[in-house]
């Protein structure tokens, strides 16, 4: 009797152990596949950002001159002017922004720049002066359809 409670405990044992190793497997190449998707959809994501990119960049056709946009803020009303050729944002200037914090506005005019190197609007908000830059973004985006052929 001890014998047969040993061996049915022994074998029992044994079951669950090739149960774990078997679930070990499966968890193992379930994690490989989310990897493998998530490697996939960040190459899919990349991929459509630059076509949207490179599709703006084609739309980018002005009629030259300078145009006054107007967007919204932390502290209200945010005015831009921009100045475009055919092709190119060539200057970009803040022109109202009465009722921004005067530090928040001091870190949002960092995008005024970069709206220029990257010819675009399509740019990530001033950490630290989201709304103050957001409003920059929404008035240069105001003039820029001004502008637009």
């Amino acid at each position: 009797m001890k014998n047969t409670n040993f061996r049915m405990k022994l074998v029992s044992l044994f079951l669950v152990f090739i149960f774990l190793m078997e679930y070990q497997q499966i968890a193992v190449a379930r994690a490989a596949e989310v990897e493998e998707r998530e490697e996939a959809i960040s190459e899919v994501e990349a991929y459509n950002k630059e076509i949207m990119r490179l599709n703006e960049e084609a739309l980018l056709i002005y009629h030259a001159g300078s145009y006054e946009g107007e967007g919204t803020g932390f502290g209200g009303s945010v005015r831009v002017k921009v100045t475009v050729t055919d092709e190119e944002i060539t200057d970009i200037e803040l022109t109202e922004a009465s009722g921004e914090d005067p530090a928040y506005l001091e870190m949002a005019e960092d995008i005024l720049p970069r709206i220029i190197k990257e010819q675009s609007t399509d740019l990530d908000t001033v950490s630290g002066a989201t709304f103050s830059s957001g409003g920059i973004l929404e008035a240069a985006r105001d003039a820029l359809g001004k502008a637009a052929r």
